[in-house]
């Protein structure tokens, strides 16, 4: 026997009333959220990428890395011929032998002339002479010192090393591969610190306390979530430091809401969640503290 209308009606009311409620609650369970929290998920991964390039010129002679190998600080990444730089080095240390000899010599005649010019044999111009003569030799005496210690550093920079733990990224350079000085040849990607940078709208930003605890949630590991600290906020929005900023005095203006980057440091690293740079993650603050 089917059901009479009026009960048929009464169901249905009954069904819509029901979704108004959920619809209802969900709001006021999303607005309360809100009100205790703010989220994005503009946000990426970062860390301290060093370039890494050799401050001389040279062919490279043996290459100790690969593409993505995880090194520590101080572990030899290259090494370039060291051939040029020792004869250069030979040909500073005769330079300053040479000079040292020109140097005594000068010290051994102003003696002389110093000697003479007392006596009224020669004039003080021949002093003066032989003063500026001396100057000159020690001088080059100088001048000889530093090409030799510089020739001994660029030797020593023949021998490239890494400057932090880390991973070794984008990586092209082969062995026989001529390179120049404080060119680039590869990145390194630091492991002693790992942050987000998250874009929050400017609305929220009066939320965002420096020192407030963060929860990261990174695309890669759905399921585990990293904390995080609020280190700090930048000075302006993305658009002010572009290229070609906007120009809202032309008249031509329509307000739209900007997003400033807030700077949120990762405090427990894994090493069993590797992170990655440039990867996506969603931040979420508390603001009911």
């Amino acid at each position: 026997m089917s059901e009479s209308k009026p009960k048929r009606e009464y169901k249905k009311a009954l069904s819509l009333i029901s979704i108004f409620v959920v619809l209802a609650l969900g709001a006021v369970a999303y607005w309360i959220y809100s009100q205790m929290y703010v989220s994005t998920d503009d946000a990426y991964l970062n860390a301290n990428v060093v370039q890494v390039a050799p401050r001389v010129t040279g062919q490279v002679l043996d290459l100790y890395v690969q593409d993505n190998q995880y090194v520590q600080k101080g572990q030899l990444l290259f090494k370039l011929d060291p051939a040029l730089f020792v004869v250069a080095i030979d040909q500073a240390q005769a330079q300053l032998l040479q000079d040292q000899a020109n140097l005594a010599n000068a010290e051994v005649t102003s003696k002389r002339i110093f000697a003479l010019a007392d006596q009224g044999v020669l004039s003080a111009q021949d002093r003066d002479n032989a003063v500026a003569n001396l100057k000159t030799a020690q001088a080059q005496v100088e001048l000889a010192q530093a090409n030799l210690r510089n020739a001994e550093l660029n030797l020593q920079y023949t021998t490239v090393t890494a400057p932090a733990d880390g991973w070794v990224s984008n990586l092209s350079m082969r062995p026989q591969d001529t390179i120049n000085a404080n060119e680039a040849q590869f990145a390194l990607i630091s492991k002693e610190e790992f942050w987000v940078d998250a874009n929050f709208k400017e609305t929220d930003l009066g939320r965002i306390q420096v020192g407030a605890p963060a929860e990261i949630d990174v695309d890669m590991y759905p399921g585990h979530t990293f904390k995080g600290v609020v280190e700090s906020v930048s000075g302006g929005s993305g658009n002010a430091f572009a290229l070609l900023p906007p120009e809202n005095a032309t008249g031509n203006w329509v307000k739209v809401t900007q997003r400033v980057p807030v700077r949120i440091r990762v405090l427990d690293v894994d090493p069993h969640y590797p992170l990655r740079i440039g990867t996506s993650a969603t931040v979420t603050i508390p603001t009911h503290g």
